[in-house]
Order: C-alpha cells, then sequence, then structure tokens
C-alpha cells in the first residue's frame, strides 16, 4: 500500500491601515496554525495515540511517524498536538463531563499509582518543592466504560477525599485506609477480593508447615462465594443465603484461627504477618463481603488497578493537569506544567485533572 502526502499551502494575506496602521491578517482554516507546517488530522491522531494510548515518549513517536507515514514531523509537534486537544477538551467542559457521569454511576473503583515527575510542583507557602510521592489516582466503574486518571501531588488521605468528594455511591478499593475517611458519605466499601487473595497467599507460604493453611482456606471461601453471586446474576435470582452463611461462618472461624495461632509467634518486625491478616479480615469482613449483598458491586478492582500498571507513566508536572481520552496503556505527557488530554480506543474516556 503506497501511503501518498497531500501538501497544501494556504496564502494569508495582511493589510495595513492607512489610518491607524493597524495590521489584519487573515485567519488560518481550521487546523492551521500560523508561521508553521499543520498536519492533517490523521498526522495529528498518529501523535495523540501514540503518545497516550501507545506510552510512546514523543521523540520516538515522532520518528515512528515518519518511518510509517513517510512525515518527518518534530517531537515538539507530538507534544503540542496533546496539548491543544487538552485544550479544545478543556473549553468544551470534559473534566464537568465526566465527573457527572461518573457520580451517576451506583460503583466506582479506585486505586493509584506512582509517577516520575521531572518539574515537581511548587509549595505555595515556601516556594520549595511539595514534599510526598506523586501518584495517578485512577476511578473507573465496573465494565471500564469510563476512567478517568486524576494527579495527586502526594498520596495522603486529604488529596484523594478531596477528588472523589463528589461520589456517594458503592467504592472499591484496596486496603489503603484513606478511602475509609469517606465511608460516611459513601453507600459502602467494597475491599478488592484480589488484593485479599494476593494477601493470603503471601501468609500461605510462612508456615511453619500447613499452619498457615486458614489463610488458602479464605482464598477458597471467597472464590467459592464469588461463584455462587456471579450464577445467582447470571440467572436474575438472589443466591442461595443459606450457602452464603455458611460460607461466612467459614471465613470468620479462619480468620480467628489466624489470630489465635499467630498473636505470639516471633516475628523480625513487629506483628507476625497471620496475626495481622487475621485482624485485617476480622475487622473488615463486612466489606470484603459487600459483593455478596449488592449487585451492583464487582467483587475485585482489577478494573482500575490494570490501568495503574499498564506502563510506565511520563510525567512532566503536577499543575494545571488536564484530561486525556484512552484506553489500555496510558500514559501521561506533555508541557513542563500539564498533562494534555488525548483520544484512544473508541468507547472509553480517561480524564486526568488537576488535584
Amino acid at each position: 500500500m503506497t501511503i501518498s502526502r497531500l501538501v497544501t499551502e494556504w496564502l494569508l494575506p495582511a493589510l495595513t491601515c492607512p489610518c491607524c496602521g493597524q495590521v489584519t491578517a487573515a485567519a488560518a482554516p481550521g487546523g492551521a496554525h500560523p508561521g508553521s507546517v499543520s498536519y492533517g488530522p490523521a498526522v495529528n491522531t498518529a501523535a495523540v495515540l501514540l503518545a497516550a494510548y501507545g506510552n510512546v515518549p514523543a521523540e520516538r513517536a515522532a520518528n515512528l511517524i515518519g518511518m510509517l507515514l513517510g512525515i518527518p514531523v518534530s517531537p515538539g509537534f507530538v507534544d503540542k498536538a496533546n496539548a491543544r486537544l487538552s485544550d479544545r477538551l478543556d473549553d468544551a467542559g470534559f473534566d464537568e463531563a465526566m465527573q457527572a457521569a461518573l457520580a451517576a454511576e451506583p460503583a466506582l473503583g479506585a486505586d493509584e499509582t506512582p509517577v516520575n515527575v521531572l518539574t515537581p510542583d511548587a509549595d505555595p507557602g515556601t516556594g520549595e518543592p511539595e514534599t510526598g510521592s506523586p501518584h495517578i489516582l485512577v476511578i473507573r466503574p465496573p465494565g471500564g466504560k469510563l476512567t478517568w486518571l486524576r494527579a495527586l501531588g502526594s498520596r495522603r488521605a486529604g488529596a484523594i477525599t478531596a477528588i472523589l468528594g463528589f461520589f456517594t455511591g458503592f467504592l472499591i478499593t484496596d486496603g489503603y485506609t484513606a478511602y475509609q475517611q469517606m465511608l460516611p458519605k459513601l453507600a459502602g466499601i467494597q475491599q478488592c477480593a484480589q488484593h485479599v487473595i494476593r494477601r493470603c497467599r503471601a501468609v500461605t507460604k510462612l508456615g511453619p508447615g500447613s499452619l498457615q493453611s486458614w489463610a488458602a482456606d479464605v482464598i477458597e471461601i471467597l472464590r467459592e462465594a464469588h461463584r455462587l453471586t456471579e450464577e445467582s446474576r447470571t440467572r436474575a435470582r438472589p443466591a442461595d443465603a443459606e450457602l452464603l452463611a455458611k460460607l461466612r461462618q467459614r471465613y470468620d472461624e479462619a480468620a480467628a484461627f489466624g489470630i489465635t495461632h499467630n498473636r505470639h509467634r516471633d516475628w523480625h518486625d513487629g506483628n507476625h504477618p497471620g496475626y495481622v491478616l487475621g485482624c485485617w479480615l476480622r475487622d473488615y469482613a463486612d466489606q470484603v463481603w459487600l459483593f455478596t449483598r449488592e449487585p451492583a458491586v464487582e467483587w475485585t478492582n482489577e478494573g482500575a488497578s490494570y490501568c495503574t500498571s499498564c506502563g510506565g507513566w511520563r510525567v512532566r508536572g503536577l499543575a494545571g493537569c488536564s484530561s486525556c481520552h484512552g484506553a489500555g496503556g496510558f500514559s501521561v505527557t506533555g508541557g513542563s506544567d500539564t498533562f494534555p488530554r488525548c483520544p484512544g480506543a473508541p468507547g472509553f474516556a480517561v480524564g486526568v485533572a488537576a488535584a
């Protein structure tokens, strides 16, 4: 297949008023930028998709466009293509529309991931770089039809709760305690079962012998509860309450066993992990089992968690962040103090906004 280029030259005449000296120039057509080479929608889309959806650095994205399309572009053009779209989405009220759409969802998943920042935000009081580890907060309903990425200057509880303050439904999260501060406003919190299973697997390996097999029992119990719940939803009728009650009893007994047999077990760093896990399973049992009572709630937060592990984030600053459309491997790129917003796969929307 041959890719042919069509080059169009626009002349923008300028006239000087003989009376006042004001110079008036013709406006450039849509998508064209006076004083520089402008590219059509196909090349602009390639720049945005490679940088945001493909997670490709600007210089390499420019090289790929040149190799694939035979059109040499600069890394600066790639960044500008993303920034221009960000501005247009900002003008269109993208952030407000995204927040309204997410607020209407019965359940949302939330997860954070650390990012590397080339230009940290400055503390407004001291002017010094802010302390704390910058993160991206991923907000996504079950099914993944929307994804909103929000910039966090740090993982402090106040930063997270400020972003999620608009939501009053069910929140699916990992065990990070910052989300518990939102509980009075929420319909409920579902602890991600996948995170629970990972913690149980880690304890199972500790021994001695098969002493920690109670943690493996918790894994099987949760999987069986999930199977019963999914089957009931498929049949559009409630799950067997008696079976779920028996599974919950086995869960409680397993957690109590872990507490009892690890309470005084030596560990090099505080309490034994088996004791810590057993206490956590006991204290957060209602949140672990919420998915069995609420049809809108998924048992894991893997949708939001997947987004946090899609690839290496490239962040050039946390101030004045904008929004981004995309799905799959997300990236955050742009100018020294912006996150531009970029288009991705149809049917998905990703937003990045200032914390």
